[in-house]
């Protein structure tokens, strides 16, 4: 294949441009897949580049029948370049000249094969082949049509933004294609051999810390990410914002700080998904279901192949109480032929609202063997906690807790264990959920691990720890909205509750009142209306008992699979027995049982709940 030698206009800042991997002719296996990565962390620094997204490039070759990690020649990038409607593709090569080497650029319009712009240089050694690429793609950014104050602004040089180290750029590039197809499993040990090359590769710490956040190891993940903040202002200003975004979105969970920073991001790269899926996400631990419905919108029209933010958004719409919308979502990502991964959680959920068991065993099995598994087998166990299935339920989270530690995953091992104890407790169970709570502890005492354990310790008597843990987060972590705002005053309302101060655990609880609604990963997911309805009910205000219950049922969609859902039946019940309505009263234990109905004899809240419903005849 060759292209003509004619001149096309210079790139608008809509153009798309897909980088394409480079000829390397060298004989030198350490430029492969290096090079591109170099190049591409360059162009990405520019606002006025819009370099094609590596989702959608993904997707293209899917519907190309090809591998994901087909490499990206002239051929096959002019087929993806027509198919996303990309105006432009950036071919690169390196080539043995005596003992020097030439690094060749060139920008083709990808319709008519006419040469939009071109530039090379020459290294003169191995060690200066990452300057020489550098020098050469910046000075192509200017002809492409970006103006010279935005080069001098957004061009950290690559040395710098990456490292002066190639084999460690390689280690990097591999951890970083595989990061991009969700294996974070294995990126993580090609990410720690690029840092064990060279300690101050910044960007290296930052995805290996999100990679392993995504696997669950939450040590690892807080500790690299918090190295990566420590070499921030050797990154590029994309690469900061990144840094910076998961530190304190992961490591400080400093809410005000976390917003202001995606909001400097899409400011500064207007084209970028990222900021607007990781706000999504946050607004939905915050209880602002209609933000992350609208930062996920973004995402979306943004990259219609962006795996997050079909994510998110069908978890804002379900948040909302739009099952229909979240379906609508399921569907779309179906028809784009998107990842089964993708959707699997929200489908999940919409069969367990459809009460259709035969599709929720169909969507786990989905999941056997994925990297993923754990994280499905929770939500499996939960719904079967829900359902009152305890037996079969126990059985999922031994499974998960093994598969963890298999894969050397103590973090989320003690997760699993913890929120079992949480939901356990509530039920009417007492020795199960201590020694759920003991090997929790066991497996990894983080701070994940003792922030969940702190209710169910405290439930279970033993406040002296449960005041422990308050003490020391409230101390060590001043800033984490959330842990302050939500987490420790629920641990706070659940020691009141022990030593029977109903009123001191609504005040304590007071702080959480606007992060109430919060689902997903960091939110409250129903146990801030759930403890203030049951401090409301041991102080006998029946009436503010039903408000608070009467929220969670209101709101199906934050926390689908929750136990707390079917006991704010149980609550409401007990608040009109409180006002002596047996009738009212008789409805809601009804409607608990209802939601009951195929569960294991025996669980002692539903025992307690059955004397209560007899008492009222």
């Amino acid at each position: 294949m060759y292209f003509r030698s004619r001149q096309s206009a210079a790139l608008t800042e809509k153009d798309a441009v897909l980088l394409t991997d480079f000829v390397n002719t060298t004989g030198d296996s350490v430029f492969d897949g290096t090079l591109k990565q170099a190049l591409a962390t360059q162009l990405e620094q520019s606002p006025y580049l819009n370099i094609l997204p590596e989702s959608r490039i993904h997707e293209a070759l899917r519907f190309m029948g090809r591998p994901e990690d087909q490499r990206i020649t002239s051929d096959v990038a002019r087929e993806i370049c027509v198919r996303e409607n990309a105006r432009a593709m950036l071919t690169g090569s390196i080539a043995p000249l005596g003992s020097h080497y030439v690094i060749s650029l060139a920008a083709v319009n990808a319709q008519t094969g006419d040469s939009i712009a071109s530039e090379q240089a020459e290294s003169d050694s191995k060690e200066q082949v990452l300057k020489s690429l550098d020098k050469a793609a910046t000075s192509l950014r200017g002809k492409l049509g970006e103006s010279l104050p935005s080069i001098q602004k957004f061009a950290t040089p690559l040395e710098q933004a990456t490292t002066s180290s190639l084999e460690a750029l390689q280690a990097y590039s591999v951890g970083h294609a595989k990061h991009q197809h969700f294996d974070d499993e294995g990126a993580i040990d090609h990410y720690k051999k690029a840092v064990a090359l060279d300690p101050n590769f910044a960007v290296a710490w930052a995805e290996l810390g999100v990679a392993s956040g995504n696997t669950g190891l939450k040590s690892q993940s807080e500790q690299s990410i918090k190295k990566a903040f420590e070499l921030k202002d050797r990154a590029s200003e994309r690469e900061r914002l990144y840094i910076e975004g998961h530190y304190y979105d992961e490591v400080v969970g400093d809410s005000d700080k976390i917003v202001d920073i995606y909001e400097q991001w899409k400011r500064t790269y207007p084209r970028e998904t990222l900021p607007w899926d990781n706000l999504a996400l946050r607004y939905e631990g915050l209880g602002q279901p209609q933000k992350s419905l609208e930062n996920a919108s973004e995402a979306m029209r943004l990259d219609p192949k962006d795996n997050y933010a079909y994510q998110n958004l069908s978890d804002a719409y379900i948040s909302l109480g739009r099952v229909d919308e979240a379906q609508a979502v399921v569907d779309l990502a179906a028809a784009q032929k998107m990842e089964p991964r993708t959707t699997r959680f929200m489908r999940y959920q919409l069969a367990f609202l459809r009460g259709d068991q035969a599709a929720q065993q169909r969507i786990a099995a989905e999941g056997a063997g994925a990297i993923d598994e754990p994280l499905i087998l929770l939500q499996r166990g939960r719904g079967l906690l829900a359902a009152g299935n305890i037996k079969e339920a126990r059985s999922i989270f031994d499974r998960a807790v093994e598969l963890c530690r298999q894969h050397s995953n103590p973090d989320f091992a003690a997760i699993l264990r913890a929120l079992q104890a949480a939901y356990e407790v509530e039920m009417g169970y007492t020795a199960e959920p201590r020694a759920q709570v003991t090997q929790a502890l066991s497996f990894a005492p983080t701070r994940d691990t003792k922030s969940i354990t702190g209710v169910p310790l405290a439930r279970l008597g033993d406040i002296a720890r449960a005041q422990k843990f308050n003490d020391e987060f409230a101390t060590a972590f001043p800033t984490d909205t959330l842990l302050m705002k939500v987490s420790l005053p629920a641990i706070q309302a659940a020691i009141e509750l022990q030593r029977n101060q109903p009123q001191k655990a609504i005040a304590a609880l007071e702080s959480a009142r606007p992060y109430d609604l919060g689902g997903g990963p960091n939110g409250s997911n129903y146990l801030t209306l759930h403890l203030r309805g049951a401090a409301y009910l041991k102080a006998g205000d029946a009436a503010n008992a039903l408000l608070e219950y009467q929220k969670i049922l209101d709101h199906r969609g934050i926390d689908v699979l929750s136990v707390f859902y079917p006991l704010a039946h149980l609550g409401v019940a007990r608040a009109y027995a409180l006002q002596k309505d047996p009738v009212h009263a008789r409805t809601a234990y009804q409607d608990f049982f209802a939601a009951c109905k195929d569960a294991d004899p025996g669980i002692p809240v539903l025992k307690q709940a059955h004397a209560e419903y007899a008492a009222l005849q």
